[in-house]
């Protein structure tokens, strides 16, 4: 479940969450968020906040060094624009690595939760769930490969089940809080 460097019991300040869409990625960032006291940033969500013009890749790319600069963030997501640029400067990286299948009947089912935005729209993004269906081979590899290379960098944690994600999150380290740690630390033992 955890790689990389002894973790502190310092809280982090700059917390990197990746995965599958539909792996649970944005409310792992959410309860991260709410427990370190610093500010989220969901990739996705910012991405295609203005509707459904995307950003140019160049204005992306400001965007995301302005947020990568900041002190203190939860980011959620990762895109080939930001990857180097976040990994950098994240104190964490945390990989959310649940099996594909999961990720798929996840997102279906909150799809069909949610009302079409209107008459016309429809409610199966295709082009997400065909993202989901092959996101262990067109990214998870590049994922394995950036975890192989940041391992002596920064702490690296993956998730692979429900369980250990709910375990992760009750042992991050409140601020101020010099309790329990991550597991692998002889401290949080």
């Amino acid at each position: 479940m955890f790689h990389g460097r002894r973790t502190e019991l310092e809280p982090p300040h700059r917390v990197l969450i990746v995965g599958c869409p539909g792996g649970g990625i944005a409310s792992l960032g959410q309860a991260v968020s709410e427990r370190l006291r610093i500010p989220l940033i969901d990739l996705e969500e910012a991405y295609w906040r203005s509707g459904a013009l995307a950003p140019s890749e160049r204005e992306w790319r400001d965007r995301i060094g302005e947020w990568g600069a900041s002190e203190q963030w939860v980011m959620v997501g990762l895109t080939p624009a930001s990857t180097d640029l976040l990994v950098a400067r994240a104190d964490w990286l945390v990989f959310v690595d649940l099996p594909m299948p999961a990720c798929l009947f996840r997102a279906v089912r909150d799809m069909a939760r949610r009302p079409p935005k209107s008459e016309r729209s429809r409610r199966f993004d295709t082009r997400l769930l065909r993202f989901i269906w092959t996101f262990p081979t067109s990214h998870v590899p590049q994922i394995h490969a950036l975890i192989a290379r940041e391992r002596r960098n920064r702490s690296i944690f993956i998730l692979r089940t429900s369980r250990e994600r709910e375990d992760f999150i009750s042992r991050v380290p409140i601020p101020g809080d010099m309790g329990s740690g991550l597991p692998g630390d002889p401290a949080g033992k």
